[in-house]
């Protein structure tokens, strides 16, 4: 029997055939790549507490699937988006929608997860984030230079979790109002293909250039509440309204005052005429004591005016 090389598969191939002698079935029993003796030895593990097939892969046939412990898959821990509104679906049922803004970069956590939906914080693996449409059909790029999507679309997943910062360039009125999700899978086609549970899609977002704020109009109306009273304000009104009283006062005063004088300058010009017209008989009549009654009454007026601050009595 010949021995086959250092690495090859050892599989033992079961056909089941029919009475007509067609293929039914291909059964593969064995392990890929490992001397069937070996696999107790691997399942252990390493003695330094590394789990070797923490991080293995999944090797595929058509119709069959050879696991090595994998069963790993990809979970979304942390989506920020920039907007959250409410949506009416086509059958008139409402729903949140994710918003972004192609000038804002959003945020996205994804984690490895065992076939027990337990983290696994051992295990490294390369991701990369890519753009697809709502339906899941990739977006293709247009005549624009700008990639479709920006950011950290490349980081590896240290520790079993892996933060991505995007920014979707296109928007959403530009491709047919279609919405966009993020899809993170690894690095490596060949992984990918071999274990599709390290793939994770995003719920659908819109994305926009602005986020739109709510219309004033849409708001209800809100009753008009006259504010209550204040012990303080009332006060400052009470003063403000008793000096504005007082000002008001001082100025009928002057007002009178100001009557008075103009009464009595009046008077001094009418006698300077009449005696100007007399030939300016008595020449001067002794000073003060030859001034009239009229002029003598407004300086005693003008006097007492001055000594009552202001305040004509």
């Amino acid at each position: 029997m010949t021995t086959p090389p250092a690495g090859a598969p050892n599989l033992d191939v079961r056909l089941t055939r029919s009475q007509s002698g067609s293929i039914l079935d291909i059964d593969f029993v064995g392990v890929m790549g490992m001397d069937p003796s070996a696999a107790p030895a691997a399942a252990n593990g390493n003695q330094n507490g590394y789990n070797s097939a923490a991080c293995s892969s999944v090797m595929t046939v058509p119709g069959r699937t050879a696991s090595l412990g994998a069963g790993r898959s990809l979970k979304i821990h942390e989506h920020h988006v920039h907007k959250v509104e409410a949506r009416t679906k086509e059958n008139g049922e409402s729903e949140e929608e994710l918003v972004v803004s192609n000038l804002r970069p959003f945020t996205l956590k994804v984690g490895v997860h065992d076939a027990h939906e337990e983290p696994m914080q051992e295990c490294s693996l390369p991701l990369r984030a890519s753009l697809l449409y709502e339906n899941g059909l990739p977006v293709k790029q247009t005549s624009s230079s700008e990639p479709l999507l920006v950011g950290e679309t490349d980081v590896v997943a240290l520790q079993g979790a892996a933060t991505f910062k995007l920014r979707i360039t296109s928007l959403s009125s530009h491709r047919d109002k279609q919405r966009f999700r993020i899809q993170v899978a690894p690095q490596d086609v060949e992984l990918h293909l071999n274990e599709p549970n390290l793939c994770v899609v995003t719920d659908p977002m819109k994305s926009v250039t602005k986020l739109g704020r709510a219309a004033a109009g849409s708001l209800p109306p809100q009753p008009a509440v006259a504010p209550e009273p204040s012990p303080v304000s009332d006060g400052l009104k009470r003063k403000h309204r008793e000096t504005l009283e007082e000002h008001a006062a001082q100025l009928q005063v002057l007002s009178e005052t100001q009557d008075h004088i103009k009464k009595e300058l009046e008077e001094l010009v009418t006698l300077i005429q009449q005696r100007t017209a007399g030939g300016g008989g008595g020449g001067g009549g002794g000073g003060n004591n030859g001034a009239s009654p009229g002029l003598r009454a407004s300086r005693s007026s003008s006097a007492e005016y001055k000594l009552n601050g202001g305040q004509h009595q």
